[in-house]
């Protein structure tokens, strides 16, 4: 279940990234979904519609989704 969320979430990132808004803390999609990005790879996990740990490699494959959600953003700008 946990492995299935992510990847709905990663497969969303990668395909409707001006769905998401990133801050310094958070990474937040439109329908509600929220993401703690805060303290760095280490401590991401799911905020809402559920808290959600994530394993390390769940972690690492949300980084680099984060990372080119940051370089689009930052180009787009």
């Amino acid at each position: 279940m946990r492995a299935d969320n992510l990847n709905v979430i990663l497969h969303n990132m990668s395909h409707n990234p001006d769905d998401w808004k990133l801050d310094k803390y958070h990474a937040l999609h439109k329908s509600g979904v929220k993401i703690w990005i805060g303290n760095g790879l280490y401590s991401y996990h799911i905020e809402k519609p559920e808290y959600q740990e994530l394993g390390l490699i769940e972690r690492f494959r949300l980084h680099k989704q984060i990372k080119l959600l940051t370089d689009n953003n930052c180009s787009a700008s």
